[in-house]
């Protein structure tokens, strides 16, 4: 689950990586972007696909077979105990004189 702007909610068929020794998920950004730039062109136009909130998973079975309501889709929601980003580590080299 996906909020984008914190506006519109948007559910994706993604699969991410998991790490089982840290029961976390892990998605690149640049992933996600690039799925959401053709959905917000086409539905959102007036939203940015680069300014968004991933909220937890939802429910295969329930992506699926699609809801008809919000109230549905918060029900099959697992949301994110807690939200986390990395950043590659940086190196610089210095000159030594």
């Amino acid at each position: 689950m996906i909020f984008i702007e914190l506006k519109q909610p948007v559910t994706l068929n993604k699969t991410c990586r998991f790490c089982p020794n840290c029961d976390l998920l892990i998605a690149h950004k640049d992933e996600i972007v690039s799925l959401l730039e053709p959905l917000c062109s086409k539905y959102f136009p007036d939203l940015a696909s680069d300014d968004f909130l991933v909220v937890g998973t939802v429910e295969r079975k329930m992506w699926k077979e699609g809801v008809s309501s919000t109230q549905e889709i918060f029900e099959g929601l697992h949301d994110f105990k807690q939200h986390l980003e990395f950043e590659p580590a940086r190196y610089m080299w210095v000159k030594e004189e």
